[in-house]
């Protein structure tokens, strides 16, 4: 194991010889919120944009700090037609996967001839299982949860920033080849402490705000349930489908898209950022339940060295494209893009295919024996697996 760490301190000796001054920014606290009138104005004028942040964007840290953005305005909003998931795949071994924004499905109106059961007014905690210790809170799962849901939509912040700034964003988002830009309507949250004068007793209402979003589109259009291209029928033969360079262009996807877990650095910031904006306690509470992707085998501090050593550089090169490519709203041009999908697919490839059956699973969190892990898995991985987790950011 000794021998497996060695070229980890190499790596954070070099990272801290190497390492730029942190940048400094102005604290959360400092941005002031959002006036009425600016919300309910077209969410893109020549001054500002309105974008909501619900990954990383969310922490001060990567924010202002990394990403160099300095808000006009802030307001903590909820976005109640997506959903939070985790299925923009990342790096094996080292970042599996990313926050990603889901169009949220329309529940089925109710039978009016079985209307719903009433439940008690303080229904009691369950187990979720025999031997675990999880239960249920204001309809979230609370305790150690590999699968925690929420089911109330996106909880985010909402910024006000300049059309430069937003352009950075975008250029720091995989210029356009990861996300697309949508609208959204989002709906404010009233401030954590407020005793207001005169109480509201208008209903709520929604505004538009631009946010970054990845649809998983499957392969093939067979009309079955959850299928976004159902019924579009078979496929033509000039579609670019049918060719045999498309699985290296496609927009990368796994097959399960559920089943990758971010990593321990990833969701920290996540959580952080929450905080930092003082977020629903029970969106904070969902946030601190989800299970991060922790190394458990010397075999897959094996693969991620190797897959560090091999694909990691291939992607230093095209984020680095992306930054110094990208035009002022952001976008890099196709040919970048391109390639960002290419290098993105192959290290799947590389990994599905030699990676995973030789050095276990860099998607989720697995015991000992080598099974992924359905049970509960403390959210701190190892101090190397931290380490080379930074060298992305």
């Amino acid at each position: 194991m000794a021998s497996v760490q060695e070229p980890c301190k190499l790596l954070r000796k070099c990272r801290d010889v190497m390492a730029r001054p942190k940048k400094t920014y102005p604290p959360i606290s400092s941005i002031p919120r959002t006036p009425e009138a600016r919300l309910h104005a077209p969410p893109s004028t020549a001054t500002s944009v309105l974008y909501l942040a619900y990954g990383s964007n969310l922490c001060a840290e990567t924010f202002l700090g990394v990403r160099g953005i300095r808000p006009i305005s802030q307001i903590n909003v909820s976005a109640p037609t997506l959903d939070l998931v985790f299925d923009l795949p990342g790096v094996p071994y080292l970042e599996p996967c990313f926050a990603n924004s889901a169009l949220r499905k329309v529940p089925k109106l109710p039978d009016p001839t079985n209307p719903p059961k009433v439940p008690p007014i303080h229904p009691p905690w369950f187990a979720a299982a025999e031997g675990s210790d999880q239960y249920e809170e204001n309809g979230v799962a609370v305790g150690p949860s590999q699968d925690a849901r929420w089911t109330k939509g996106i909880v985010g912040v909402v910024y006000e920033v300049t059309p430069e700034d937003y352009g950075t964003i975008l250029a720091t988002e995989g210029g356009g080849s990861s996300y697309a830009d949508i609208l959204i309507p989002c709906f404010a949250l009233p401030p954590r402490i407020s005793v207001p004068e005169k109480p509201p007793i208008d209903l709520p209402k929604p505004f538009f705000a631009h946010t970054l979003f990845a649809p998983s589109i499957p392969e093939e259009g067979d009309g079955s349930e959850g299928d976004s291209t159902a019924g579009d029928g078979p496929k033509k033969p000039d579609d670019p489908r049918n060719k045999w360079y498309w699985r290296f262009i496609r927009r990368p996807h796994r097959d399960d898209p559920a089943y990758s877990q971010a990593s321990a650095r990833y969701l920290k910031l996540i959580t952080d950022g929450a905080r930092e904006h003082e977020l629903p306690d029970d969106y904070q509470r969902y946030l601190s339940n989800l299970q991060a992707y922790t190394i458990t085998t010397w075999k897959q501090s094996v693969g991620r060295l190797i897959l560090l050593f091999t694909m990691l550089p291939f992607f230093f090169i095209v984020m680095f494209g992306s930054r110094l490519l990208a035009d002022k709203q952001g976008r890099v041009p196709l040919w970048l893009a391109g390639t960002m999908a290419v290098v993105q697919n192959m290290t799947w490839m590389f990994y599905d295919a030699v990676l995973k059956p030789i050095f276990g699973d860099g998607e989720r969190t697995q015991d000992k024996e080598g099974h992924g892990s359905r049970g509960w898995w403390r959210r701190r991985g190892c101090e190397t697996d931290e380490e080379t987790a930074r060298l992305l950011d």
